[in-house]
């Protein structure tokens, strides 16, 4: 990839862990707003002028935490775009939409031409940079899902079902056939960790007696796991099609059964999850 076109970007960075762990609006202290910032762009974004604001949205922003934040998100670097940027009393709010994330070796990798110094890596600031998002490390940019599928290929023509329904209407979801293109030449092995472990909101692990063979579900799975464990949130979603132990997923975990129901009827439970967490 060239390098991105973009005479800007914003770098938010913040020490409270939960402080980039929501949909909602999110904030800045005014008085950290523009440091480590500078150039002839930059100059003209001031508090003061509302309208001069909206220069920062659209352009590309990475959005992460201090380095001494030990929370279980503090590895990640999203990457996306801020809208409805504005001054209220002593604070910036401004909403973000994320587009991928990057492991925080990317980010320490790229650094020095972010113009991100060792110091400013440990500060809770807004700062605005000329130029753009290194094309390097936009290689290395991780896509994000709503959902990402683990499972057997013995069990694909009812996956590939749910996958096809969910993606009309309007769900992002990994599945491997409409990744191909993307897949062809990358490590699969880590690129399957970055997948499993940081890219999607869920992880749908179809159980079969043909799933805990395969190698390639063992790896998915103990990434996904690992994740959970990390998180201590609801990241797994087991589905049964029958009663095969899964190592490391507890039998006292809550599960759905695949084996009277339809694809399209599993594809509406997933959605039901996900409006319900949004």
């Amino acid at each position: 990839l060239a390098e991105m076109l973009a005479v800007m970007y914003n770098v938010i960075v913040a020490y409270d862990s939960s402080a980039w762990e929501t949909d909602q609006l999110m904030r800045m202290d005014a008085d950290r707003f523009k440091e480590y910032s500078g150039g002839p762009e930059s100059d003209q974004v001031d508090l003061s002028k509302p309208s001069s604001l909206r220069l920062l949205e659209g352009i590309p922003t990475l959005l992460f935490y201090e380095t001494s934040s030990n929370g279980p998100t503090a590895h990640i670097v999203r990457f996306g775009k801020l809208s409805a940027i504005r001054a209220a009393s002593n604070e910036v709010v401004f909403r973000f939409a994320e587009e991928g994330r990057f492991s925080r070796t990317v980010l320490e990798e790229f650094a020095a031409r972010l113009d991100v110094g060792r110091f400013e890596m440990n500060r809770t600031h807004w700062a605005v940079k000329e130029g753009g998002i290194p094309g390097g490390m936009m290689e290395k940019l991780i896509p994000i899902y709503d959902i990402v599928f683990s499972f057997a290929g013995e069990d694909r023509a009812y996956v590939a079902k749910v996958a096809r329904y969910l993606r009309t209407k309007g769900v992002k979801v990994f599945y491997d056939k409409y990744e191909q293109n993307d897949l062809w030449g990358k490590d699969l092995a880590e690129h399957f960790d970055a997948v499993y472990g940081q890219s999607g909101r869920y992880c749908v692990i179809f159980i079969s007696a043909a799933y805990v063979k395969k190698m390639w579900t063992r790896h998915e799975r103990r990434t996904a796991l690992a994740r959970a464990l990390r998180e201590h949130g609801e990241y797994i979603l087991p589905a049964r099609f029958d009663d095969t132990p899964v190592e490391g997923i507890r039998s006292t975990v809550a599960f759905i059964s695949l084996d009277q129901l339809a694809p399209a009827k599993f594809a509406r439970e997933i959605i039901k999850k996900l409006r319900k967490e949004s």
